[in-house]
Parts: C-alpha cells; sequence; structure tokens
C-alpha cells in the first residue's frame, strides 16, 4: 500500500508534464506559403489546349490559377481560369489510395472564375455553351461556382471543399477535390 500511492502520484506528475498532440491540425499553411507553378501540360479538359497551373498561398487565402493557351509551348494566351479561397486550414496525415500518405486540407470556395483572353476563346466557350454561359465576352469575368459543366458540377461559393497535398522540397501535389488521391501535375516553388 506504502508503494501504491507514491506510484499514483508519480503517475499524475508524468501525466500533466507530458506534451499534448493536437489533433486539429498536423502543420500550418506557412509550408505552402509563396507561389507553386507547373510545367506547360495538355490540358486536362481538351487535348487541343494548353495549361500552366499557378497556385499562391498567402496565409489562409489560396489562389489555383490555370493560364490556358492554344499552343504546346503555352506563349499564346487563350483563357484564363481562377479559383479563389480562403479559410485554408490543413489537417491531419491521410492515406491514398495508392497507400501513400498526405496531409488532409479544407478551404472554402470564395469563387470560381473564367476570363476569355482572345475572341477565338470567347466564340468557341459561347458556341459550346461550357456551364450553360453563353455570353463569355473578352476579358470579361464570369464565376461558374455552383454550375454543371460538362460532366463535373462545381462546388458553390461559400461551400467547404477538402482535398489533400504531398511536399517534397520544391515539389508539391496537391488536390482540391477529393482526398483519395494528390494528383500527378507537379508544382516548384518559386
Amino acid at each position: 500500500m506504502k508503494y501504491i500511492i507514491p506510484i499514483i502520484i508519480l503517475s499524475f506528475v508524468l501525466l500533466s508534464c507530458a506534451k499534448e498532440k493536437d489533433d486539429s491540425s498536423s502543420t500550418t499553411s506557412t509550408e505552402l506559403e509563396g507561389t507553386w507553378v507547373t510545367s506547360c501540360n495538355t490540358a486536362s479538359w481538351s487535348n487541343t489546349e494548353y495549361v500552366i497551373q499557378t497556385i499562391t498561398v498567402t496565409g489562409s487565402a489560396l489562389v489555383w490559377k490555370w493560364d490556358e493557351h492554344s499552343d504546346s509551348s503555352c506563349s499564346n494566351d487563350y483563357a484564363i481560369w481562377t479559383d479563389t479561397y480562403s479559410s485554408l486550414s490543413l489537417g491531419n496525415e491521410v492515406t491514398l489510395d495508392n497507400g501513400s500518405t498526405a496531409i488532409k486540407i479544407t478551404v472554402n470556395v470564395e469563387g470560381l472564375e473564367g476570363l476569355m483572353q482572345t475572341s477565338a476563346a470567347v466564340t468557341d466557350y459561347n458556341n459550346d455553351g461550357w456551364c450553360n454561359i453563353t455570353d463569355w465576352a473578352l476579358n470579361t469575368a464570369k464565376d461558374y461556382s455552383g454550375k454543371t459543366c460538362g460532366n463535373t458540377t462545381y462546388p458553390a461559393k461559400n461551400a467547404t471543399i477538402s482535398g489533400v497535398y504531398k511536399l517534397d522540397g520544391s515539389s508539391l501535389l496537391i488536390n482540391t477535390d477529393n482526398i483519395t488521391s494528390v494528383g500527378s501535375k507537379v508544382f516548384t516553388k518559386q
């Protein structure tokens, strides 16, 4: 009995000194701060357009931009697609479909906008009726938040969405539309 009380007291002392793990966030957004850019790649929605993607993280704001071009060297402007998010929150590690791990993120949608940079883009997107929008105009941004475009329904403004990212030195893989894959486009820190 005389040993049990000191053991209990010692246990309480050790437990009170132990560092608690905060499961609400495994890291801070500072490791994502800055500008990240891909090389020129074929657009995922068309094999005749090419894009350079840029992600800029400032505090809890994330802006993801697709500069769409009409040539494989990405020198002829065509359209710009800009996704603006707020309240970036980095969560815990998750296991992806391929068995690797990544960090979960959540963001709030501020807006999803398209901007036609050439009259050819205006004509092409109006003829296509993409997102049921047929009044695209040159250098005039249109928001397509909450619309169904082709086979994709985009999140509405103020929606909270989740994704994942994987950071390897100055290389970033990231996805904002699911938590099972980071995608294959490599972003490089600028």
